[in-house]
């Protein structure tokens, strides 16, 4: 048997480091990065809220809009999409100060279909031609003689880098710029 010469055996001795956390440096250190980032990031989150509100504003109106078109199509009747949350359609005095930012409804000859209260607090929606618009009974587009007609969607304020377009064409087709 060949004789080897014995193997020392070696033993890295390391030391024992105990993490106990974060020292109060780099606690403040990680808070200041934080604020920094909130500061930076909050006025680009308010724009996005604001355009959200009016996108939500639009999108509302586009679906009473058609359900206001299929309407009269169904009913075989003439069918009204009007400011405000409910009462007469039309221009009339007694509509005071509603207007579309404060809601809208769908009616036909018998009564109201569909309301819509605007919870969009901070956008303004102005119609070009009216108070109302109406559908007949093919689904077109009633209530003027003008083309196309649209919806201005936009913040309150004369701040106008918000402002979005709904418009109706003569045909009751709707389309969003």
């Amino acid at each position: 048997m060949p004789c080897h010469p014995p193997t020392k055996l070696t033993v890295a001795m390391n030391p024992v480091t105990v993490n106990r956390g974060f020292t109060l440096i780099e606690l403040m250190i990680v808070l200041v990065i934080a604020g920094v980032l909130l500061l930076v990031a909050t006025p680009n989150f308010d724009s996005v809220i604001v355009g959200s509100k009016i996108d939500k504003a639009r999108y509302s109106m586009a679906s009473s809009l058609a359900y206001a078109r299929t309407e009269a199509v169904q009913r075989a009747d003439t069918v009204f999409l009007c400011r405000g949350s409910s009462g007469a359609c039309g221009t009339n005095d007694s509509l005071g100060d509603i207007t579309w930012s404060t809601g809208w409804h769908v009616r036909d000859s018998t009564g109201i279909l569909r309301t819509v209260d605007s919870d969009n607090d901070g956008v303004d929606v102005i119609y070009a031609c009216g108070d109302f618009i109406s559908f007949n009974a093919d689904g077109e587009k009633t209530s003027t003689t003008t083309l196309e007609c649209g919806f201005t969607f936009s913040k309150s304020g004369p701040d106008t880098s918000f402002d979005k377009s709904l418009l109706i064409n003569a045909v009751g087709r709707v389309r969003m710029e």
